[in-house]
């Protein structure tokens, strides 16, 4: 009888240990080549991402625009979801994937056959 209560329990804490790690992961600032601050945050059980700060004038009208949205985590360093570029809002698919040491941040957006790949560095 009481096996069947600790298996429970044990999944349970695996589960919620996998759960945070993959929060910690992603959530927080980043910083692009571009100089722009970009927040992700959990929204129920995905992340989304906006951009907060950026250092050109003319993109402060950007800052608050979600720049991605629905991220999915595929493991806790790789997440897949839609990228929204802030200057004209079409969408993409991309997938961000999150260094060993969680300093570094590797955006690949696609589009057809092409392909984009961009780093950015952890700001917290």
């Amino acid at each position: 009888m009481h096996k069947p209560i600790f298996m429970t329990i044990l999944f349970s804490v695996f589960f919620g240990l996998t759960s945070r790690a993959q929060q910690v992961a992603i959530a927080g600032k980043w910083k692009t080549p571009d100089k722009d601050i970009i927040e992700f945050y959990p929204e129920g059980p995905v992340f989304m991402a906006k951009q907060i700060n950026t250092e050109t004038e003319k993109d402060k009208k950007d800052n608050n625009k979600i720049i991605a949205k629905d991220l999915k985590p595929v493991n806790t360093k790789i997440f897949e979801g839609i990228v929204i570029d802030p200057k004209d809002n079409k969408t993409y698919h991309g997938r961000f994937t999150i260094n060993e040491a969680v300093t570094e941040l590797n955006l690949k957006v696609k589009w057809g056959f092409l392909s984009f790949n961009e780093t950015w560095t952890r700001v917290n």
